[in-house]
């Protein structure tokens, strides 16, 4: 199927570049070949109206995009020889973009029409806008939460022991109409100026996996820049796709120690905080083990 879409994939990229703003689009494949192929396939169809690149960055999957569909597509293609996790391989995409936009973009993101141009637009008439991300949907039409507050202690109890369903105290953004700064956005989908990157430095790659992004908007919101929930345009995002799932385990403890990380870096004085969020996870792993999932 890949070498069935090389050919249709140059030519819409050719005809789409003709617009003013480069975009690069950064997508990082582990283990997602199809869903990856699927991911720019769409975000071709719709790439109208600006200039755009796309880097192709594979984190040692051991289900690979086929080299010979590779040699046809009008990409930037990094291979890793091993999993350097999610924060690095962005850094590794930026440092090889011309863009004056950086579009992160999951494999499991799946774009529609228009979504890019309009948050292209919106940050191009916003000054103080620096980041900016749609809504998401999963696949069978619900809302999907993709941006809210910073996380604290309170925050975390009430989403690690779900009572966040049943009281409104949360660190989501649950209104997902209305356009807004927020604290931060989803990475899965997460359009930039260059100029934030230019000024706050690429990602920390302290993070492996997970609140990378949240570290992202934190820096650039200290600097003076807004980031935008934009819900006018959506995507369906698949979510976790790659990572085994939301009730993995491991998805728990990289999630676990990127928030450990996370609260040790910018908040070093809520050392009780910290070690207490640390421990809800473990409980949660504890239960999930005592469950059966792996």
């Amino acid at each position: 199927m890949l070498n069935k879409l090389s050919s249709h994939i140059k030519n819409k990229y050719i005809s789409a570049s003709n617009g003013v703003n480069l975009i690069s689009v950064i997508i990082i494949n582990y283990n997602t070949p199809a869903m990856t192929e699927k991911a720019i396939s769409l975000f071709i169809d719709w790439a109208d109206g600006f200039n755009y690149e796309i880097i192709l960055i594979d984190n040692n999957s051991s289900e690979k995009i086929t080299g010979a569909a590779l040699k046809d597509w009008p990409i930037k293609f990094i291979q890793n020889t091993e999993n350097v996790g999610f924060a690095k391989a962005v850094n590794q995409g930026i440092k090889a973009a011309n863009g004056d936009y950086i579009l992160l973009l999951n494999s499991d993101a799946l774009v529609e029409e228009a979504t890019v141009k309009n948050m292209l637009v919106y940050l191009k008439t916003k000054i103080r806008a620096g980041i900016i991300g749609p809504k998401f949907i999963y696949p069978d039409g619900r809302n999907q939460i993709s941006s809210g507050k910073f996380p604290n202690f309170w925050r975390e109890f009430f989403r690690l022991f779900m009572l966040n369903r049943l009281l409104p105290f949360d660190a989501y953004n649950k209104d997902f109409e209305t356009v807004r700064p927020v604290d931060r956005v989803s990475g899965g989908c997460m359009l930039i100026k260059r100029e934030v990157i230019n000024q706050i430095g690429l990602f920390d790659e302290g993070y492996f996996f997970g609140a990378e992004d949240m570290d992202f908007c934190l820096r650039a919101g200290k600097f003076g820049w807004q980031t935008v929930y934009y819900p006018l345009v959506k995507l369906v995002h698949y979510h976790s796709f790659s990572s085994g799932g939301r009730k993995a385990i491991r998805t728990i403890k990289l999630e676990r120690n990127s928030l450990d990380y996370f609260f040790k870096k910018n908040f070093p004085k809520k050392i009780i905080s910290r070690v207490l969020i640390w421990q809800m996870h473990n409980l949660k792993i504890l239960a999930f083990n005592l469950l059966g999932y792996k």
